[in-house]
């Protein structure tokens, strides 16, 4: 089998699917003949023509095998999409992991000897480049399909706020758990549905108004299972957060849903305020624009398809060009 783009995944979950197996579709929509796995099959590794584009590659087996490929002069791509040295103590596992002098050694090496770097946002662009001047933003995105995906929304009166991520986040939710939780109260036909980690529970939101929905068998499986009426995406302005893209506001719009998002980089960036949702800039406005949008179902409705309109720039036909820039240019 001859490829011409190999990923070298790190994990199959979120990561894994927005910054290579997606990316990846992209360019096979192209004509590229591309491939994405865990490990390293001989058709990519003895090949000298693929290009081979490794994720946050850093552990001490896959560092030694990444070495040994630039030292034969082949073409490899560092994809990276967060700030690594900066994950705050709130996330235990991956602080402790990322901490590791051994491993940001290996990072540090891994991305010198990169021909290029592949990044979501330009904070992170501008940690690396110390690194390797070669970087590349590509934004994350959406697959097209999302675009015409009807949310299973609730239509029994009850209105769903929702969130979905991994139990990295506590920190953000830190921020919000006092606001949404009296939100909730003050407004009984609404209920919260969080997805991947429970912080439903974690903020102590009454059981019958919180709905938790496990991991999923795959992103798109995930993808589609999204139902809320409003999303919310808490972050604090925390440095490790400087560098996060607008994944989550991005997923909603493309399903037409509008979105509560704090008022940090990646959604002051892309959120537009009062139009595809809200930013919050001050505690107390969490349960206002809330109230707002769980109580006008017009301007839900308006919101959600302005958002959704905003989201035909963020599917992976849209952004292909920019990874065959980035990989094969």
């Amino acid at each position: 089998m001859n490829l011409d783009v190999f990923g070298w995944l790190a994990d199959e979950s979120g990561c894994g699917y927005y910054r290579l197996q997606l990316p990846l579709q992209g360019l096979a929509a192209l004509g590229y003949a591309t491939a994405a796995d865990q490990r390293m099959p001989p058709a990519a590794r003895d090949n000298s023509d693929t290009v081979i584009v490794g994720q946050r590659v850093c552990m001490p087996d896959p560092t030694v095998l990444w070495q040994a490929l630039a030292a034969q002069g082949r073409k490899l791509i560092f994809e990276i999409d967060d700030d690594l040295w900066n994950i705050d103590a709130s996330s235990p596992k991956a602080h402790a992991f990322f901490a590791r002098e051994d491993i940001r050694d290996n990072l540090r090496r891994n991305i010198a000897v990169a021909a290029a770097v592949t990044v979501t946002t330009e904070p992170l662009a501008d940690i690396v480049r110390q690194w390797n001047p070669n970087v590349h933003v590509v934004p994350n995105g959406v697959p097209d399909w999302l675009l015409d995906h009807q949310p299973p929304q609730r239509t029994d009166g009850t209105l769903t706020i929702g969130w979905g991520g991994s139990a990295t986040h506590a920190m953000d939710f830190e921020q919000v758990s006092d606001q949404l939780r009296r939100s909730l109260t003050r407004n009984p036909v609404t209920e919260f549905h969080c997805m991947g980690s429970d912080y439903g529970s974690w903020m102590r939101v009454p059981r019958d108004r919180a709905r938790f929905t496990p991991w999923v068998d795959s992103v798109q499986d995930f993808l589609r299972t999204i139902d809320y009426h409003v999303g919310i995406a808490p972050l604090r302005p925390h440095v490790f957060n400087q560098s996060k893209s607008a994944l989550k506001a991005i997923e909603c719009s493309a399903l037409g849903i509008p979105i509560v998002a704090s008022a940090v980089r990646p959604y002051e960036d892309y959120v537009q305020h009062g139009t595809t949702g809200y930013l919050v800039r001050r505690d107390h406005e969490w349960a206002g624009h809330l109230r707002a949008l769980t109580s006008d179902p017009d301007l839900r409705a308006a919101m959600g398809a302005a958002a959704r309109a905003q989201a035909r720039d963020h599917t992976i036909s849209r952004l292909a060009p920019l990874w065959e820039k980035a990989i094969l240019g």
